[in-house]
């Protein structure tokens, strides 16, 4: 590794030609491997590339020559691909909201001409335009290699959703993050703004941008949502958010190697969970298990942390060129990208305005300089329409609670390693539990489990906090981007460790602390002080020296990440059969505009992730606590419980159907239900419906029947 970029250079000039030559194999790369794996056709990622070239590249790249930047050929690209996710999705939800949805299709090929036009000059010596590639190049090109290959062997991406011979697909019920996404996806397709589509009739309050560009894509490109969700957007929000930490890290660091050290350990890197986890043999996931802040699960568990990790730091990079060069157009990019990272993360943004706020006041106090708060104004300026909008979602479903009240990651990770009965063991979880404080208790949290707590979640991030301190502690020495950063990483353990956010009113079994993401986002940035310190440890020495000093940190910090992905390749996939492909076809023709349907439970899954269609509430662990309040979620699962008593007695509850705006009700034959196909139906006249309902069929194959709800006495 050679310090600071220096050294002899070994490049090669690609011209032109070579390199759409290049990129033409590897897009046959990819389209003969999702002509493996596929829900629809060979040629579905062909389209879906030029989609991204014409509906993402385009209109950022328009932004950036509109704003007058010239970045490096790569920092172009990333820039460009990351600024063109909002842009495009921010169009498309205001023409969706305003019925113009169709008209969405000519914007990308008017910013296409606008981007011809602008650069017609420099079109006419393309043939000779020549990219030069050093070898961090080619270490970057591996890092994204091996960044993709854990997608086609986790069960839950490449190989979901993939249509097999006989008429069957495959399917990954559990996790349940993969029927989220899906149907979020498909709901949004028809619906802007969206309602929960696992919970009708209540407005989605959610950062829902992951979702709405597979929409986009989707209605724009002829694209299958399951193609997109589980294998195109995850390809894609993975190589973006490589080149965006490559791009920062190697200003930052103004090193080549350095910065692709940077990016595999912001991929790969997780913490010291397998040190308990051999000893105790565990066979869960390590990193979750003991620590309850792990990295990599969240880059590859379908969650929005993926997108925006690539937003975050595209949004450093342009804060570190507006330090660098000035100007008026970084500040503005840089506003508008963590702003937008509100509808990707929106604990992301929370935790930039809170470090962008104190480094600011820290700023303007010492030396009178202003340019962090500006750039603080500006986001929440650019933020505010994102933000209101998210608050008036929020006010029908549930509410996230966010107080100061430690989360127990100290005394849980205690008791997970068998520590947590001894005698100190039982005062520190005292002081947690009911606020008992010993003198015992308090000495044994502050000096022995919170510090041996830290060292095992931040692993060999642990070495890069003397670095992050030393910009806290001598501003005089720091820059403003320094300072920011600095706060940003100590923030996060400091803010989780100390607050908790969960929806309001739901029983502790419910709880998850969604403050965790702030130290998972302060982990992710945690490694640019890492590397810096190798570097200066390792400037002037020999080449076995900083062989030897990466060797044992990245030996150190992959071991948990290899043992969660051989974890989540045992999940089993299952098959769909013939029946249930021809009900889901069927669904997705009769209701395209997103008709509720009356399901089982474990259809209803199916049903939300595979089709437009809603269902009035599905089963507890599916995250529908996150939405709705508890009082709604009690109420929906009482009616349905209700109905289908009813239905298995021979009574139709119409005025539940009613209640829910019902079109459909769906019978498996295989289900103790399957004996009322044929039921003398009647509306008890104690329930005084609203309105008589029928059922008539209008489906049916050897494992399911549908009956279409029709209603005799009700004018349209």
């Amino acid at each position: 590794m050679r310090p600071r970029g220096g050294g002899p250079r070994t490049e090669l000039l690609l011209y032109f030609p070579q390199l759409l030559l290049l990129l033409a194999v590897a897009l046959g790369v990819f389209t003969a491997a999702f002509g493996i794996w596929t829900a629809t056709s060979v040629w579905s990622f062909p389209r879906f590339v030029i989609a991204v070239v014409f509906c993402l590249y385009v209109p950022g790249k328009l932004v950036l020559d509109i704003a007058g930047v010239e970045p490096r050929p790569l920092e172009g690209l990333t820039l460009s691909l990351v600024l063109g996710m909002p842009i495009s999705s921010i169009l498309y939800w205001i023409l969706a909201y305003l019925g113009l949805e169709h008209v969405f299709i000519l914007l990308p090929f008017a910013a296409a001409l606008a981007c011809f036009y602008r650069g017609r000059r420099r079109w006419r010596g393309i043939w000779s335009y020549r990219v030069s590639i050093d070898p961090s190049h080619i270490l970057l090109l591996g890092v994204i290699i091996l960044a993709l290959v854990p997608l086609g062997i986790l069960p839950m991406y490449y190989q979901n959703a993939d249509l097999l011979s006989g008429s069957s697909m495959t399917y990954a019920r559990s996790p349940f993050d993969v029927g989220l996404h899906l149907s979020l996806a498909h709901e949004l397709t028809h619906s802007v703004p969206p309602e929960v589509p696992f919970f009708s009739g209540e407005t989605l309050s959610y950062h829902y941008f992951m979702d709405l560009v597979a929409a986009m894509l989707s209605s724009t490109a002829w694209l299958s949502v399951l193609d997109l969700t589980v294998r195109f957007l995850p390809t894609f929000f993975l190589v973006t958010a490589v080149l965006a930490i490559f791009c920062f890290s190697r200003s930052w660091l103004d090193s080549r190697y350095g910065a692709v050290l940077v990016t595999f350990l912001v991929v790969f890197g997780e913490d010291l969970s397998f040190v308990p986890g051999l000893l105790l043999g565990s066979r869960e996931v390590w990193s979750a298990q003991f620590f309850g802040v792990p990295t990599t699960y969240s880059l590859y568990f379908m969650n929005p942390m993926l997108p925006a990790l690539g937003m975050l730091f595209a949004g450093f990079f342009c804060l570190a060129q507006y330090w660098k060069h000035g100007g008026r157009a970084w500040p503005i990019l840089t506003a508008f990208l963590f702003a937008a990272l509100m509808e990707y993360k929106v604990f992301a943004t929370a935790h930039v305005l809170a470090s962008l706020a104190m480094a600011g006041v820290i700023r303007l106090f010492l030396f009178r300089e202003t340019r962090l708060l500006k750039v603080l104004a500006l986001t929440m300026l650019l933020g505010a329409p994102l933000f209101l909008h998210t608050l008036v979602g929020s006010q029908a479903g549930a509410k996230m609670w966010m107080r100061i009240d430690p989360w127990p990651y100290v005394p849980e990770a205690l008791e997970q390693i068998g520590l947590l009965d001894t005698s100190v063991g039982s005062e520190i979880g005292a002081i947690y539990q009911s606020g008992t404080l010993s003198a015992g208790g308090v000495a044994g949290l502050f000096l022995v489990a919170l510090p041996g707590y830290l060292l095992g979640s931040l692993g060999m991030r642990v070495i890069g906090i003397p670095v992050a301190l030393r910009d806290l502690v001598c501003f005089r020495g720091s820059t403003g981007i320094r300072l920011f950063a600095a706060l940003f990483v100590i923030l996060g353990p400091l803010l989780t460790l100390t607050c908790t956010a969960t929806p309001w009113g739901y029983p502790q079994e419910f709880e998850y602390n969604n403050a965790v993401w702030f130290y998972v986002q302060s982990k992710y940035v945690m490694w640019i002080f890492v590397v810096e310190l190798i570097l200066i440890l390792c400037r002037g020495r020999r080449r076995s020296w900083q062989a030897l000093v990466v060797a044992v940190i990245v030996g150190v910090s992959i071991p948990s990440t290899v043992q969660y992905f051989q974890n989540q390749m045992h999940r089993g996939l299952e098959v769909l059969n013939e029946n249930e492909l021809e009900l889901m076809g069927f669904l997705g023709q009769s209701c395209p505009d997103g008709e509720v349907v009356l399901s089982r439970r474990k259809l209803a899954e199916l049903i939300v992730a595979l089709t437009t269609c809603r269902v009035p509430v599905l089963s507890p662990g599916t995250y529908t606590h996150l939405w709705v309040s508890r009082a709604a979620l009690e109420r929906r699962e009482q009616d349905m419980a209700s109905f289908w008593d009813a239905w298995r007695e021979g009574e139709l509850r119409s005025d539940i159907l009613g209640r829910y705006e019902a079109a459909y009700v769906i019978i498996d034959k295989t289900s103790p239900y399957s004996a009322a196909l044929e039921p003398s139906w009647h509306n008890d006249p104690d329930l005084t419906p609203v309105r008589q309902v029928h059922l008539d069929p209008c489906f049916e194959n050897a494992g399911y029947v549908v009956y279409e709800t029709r209603c005799n006495d009700c004018t349209e």
